[in-house]
């Protein structure tokens, strides 16, 4: 929902969450939702998010 409500405190948050539940996190559940999410909506900017946030935390 953070993904995709976008605003940059929210992208922040995917950030922080990703980089404190790495080893926890089903990153194959979370990118196979964000597709279904970007079908449902026409959208393509959701996965993307997610792998600069996925960056963005292991430059921490």
């Amino acid at each position: 929902m953070k993904l995709l409500a976008g605003r940059p405190k929210d992208l922040d948050d995917v950030t922080a969450i990703v980089a404190t539940r790495t080893d926890t996190l089903d990153l194959d559940y979370v990118r196979d939702t964000l597709r279904l999410l970007e079908d449902a909506l026409g959208q393509s900017d959701l996965l993307p998010a997610l792998d600069e946030s996925l960056s963005r935390a292991r430059r921490r």
